[in-house]
């Protein structure tokens, strides 16, 4: 199986039994998926509304899908208490 970088075009080769077995469904409903390298600075790239980046396989490799309820709430909650210490430190 080769995977393509969506930003770059960049290609790597895995082995279909593994590809199968533990990504394929991840792959399919990505909506992009960026390679690792400089070219493809994953801090560059906008990541639309309501869609997380996850850090996946093949070492530094990541695709960006769609959140799911309960990953919202926990990036909602942790949101919150990081402006929490940031609103009690510029008080001091």
């Amino acid at each position: 199986m080769q995977i393509k970088c969506s930003n770059c075009g960049f290609e790597q080769f895995m082995k279909d039994h593994k590809f199968n077995r533990e990504y394929r469904d991840d792959y399919k409903n990505a909506l992009f998926v960026l390679c690792g390298r400089n070219a493809c600075d994953t801090s560059q790239i906008k990541i639309p509304s309501g869609y997380i980046r996850k850090v996946m396989w093949l070492g530094s490799w990541s695709i960006v899908r769609v959140i799911t309820l309960d990953e919202y709430k926990s990036l909602k909650r942790a949101r919150l208490l990081r402006d929490l210490v940031v609103e009690k430190y510029n008080n001091l």
